[in-house]
């Protein structure tokens, strides 16, 4: 079964859009135009402004955090990500290149799903597919983020 992830908005998102409406309408009364300008910056930003991720059929709201890290971090990552009892090494830079891990999380369901990529080509390709950690491997990756 493909994971996929769907963009949905965040509360931060709505309260965000919401003080630019209501700045655009206060700003109305004192310069038309620019509040009318104001008011359709808050009106597009609540159309296209989306943080959150869900997953189809889990009802719980995700954050995305991508890390990129020395590809000497790869062989533990993907024990890791394979399921083994190993602590991943996280070590951020592109010494002998560079492997991109995304991880969405939510820390306080404790859930997560990782991908991890590789740089080559001059784009990132994936190694792996979406996996789902389980329960200790997804609070510990977390915790490490």
């Amino acid at each position: 079964m493909e994971i996929n992830f769907k963009k949905v908005h965040a509360p931060k998102d709505l309260i965000i859009s919401g003080i630019i409406l209501l700045a655009g309408i206060g700003l109305f009364f004192i310069q038309k135009a620019m509040g009318v300008c104001v008011v359709l910056c808050g009106l597009l930003s609540l159309l296209v402004y989306k943080s959150g991720y869900k997953l189809d059929g889990l009802d719980v709201l995700l954050k995305k955090k991508q890390l990129e890290l020395n590809k000497n971090c790869q062989t533990s990552v993907m024990d890791f990500l394979n399921g083994k009892n190993v602590v991943p090494q996280l070590v951020e830079g592109n010494e002998g290149g560079t492997i991109l891990l995304e991880v969405w999380y939510n820390a306080a369901a404790g859930i997560a799903y990782a991908r991890l990529s590789e740089y080559k080509e001059l784009s990132f390709q994936n190694v792996t597919g979406i996996v789902e950690l389980t329960a200790e491997n997804a609070q510990s990756l977390i915790s490490k983020l």
